[in-house]
């Protein structure tokens, strides 16, 4: 049981780490802006149901240009806003004049 787990955390992390849309800054962080909602659900705290929040409200809003945003999504309070700083940025990811 604990070989499986460890292989299953191996190939997670293989995974996220090959996706195309990882965007990741030097210290490993995930660009919030181009985060897909299994790269979102993959850090501690997020859920599947909130990593498709946070995703839904990027395509309804447009991209995230402050942290803070993340507030308006039913389920991001402060404590875990504070967290989640750890994990992700945001960069812009097009030309837009954000």
């Amino acid at each position: 049981m604990k070989k499986c787990i460890i292989a299953l955390t191996l190939l997670l992390t293989l995974a996220l780490c090959a996706a195309p849309a990882f965007a990741a800054d030097n210290s490993g962080k995930i660009n919030l802006n181009v985060a897909t909602v299994e790269q979102l659900q993959a850090i501690d705290g997020i859920s599947p149901e909130l990593a498709k929040k946070i995703v839904d409200q990027r395509e309804e809003n447009g991209e995230f240009v402050d942290m803070s945003e993340l507030l308006d999504i039913d389920g991001v309070d402060n404590a875990l806003l504070r967290k989640l700083g750890d994990f992700i940025y945001i960069e812009a990811a097009s030309d837009c004049n954000c």
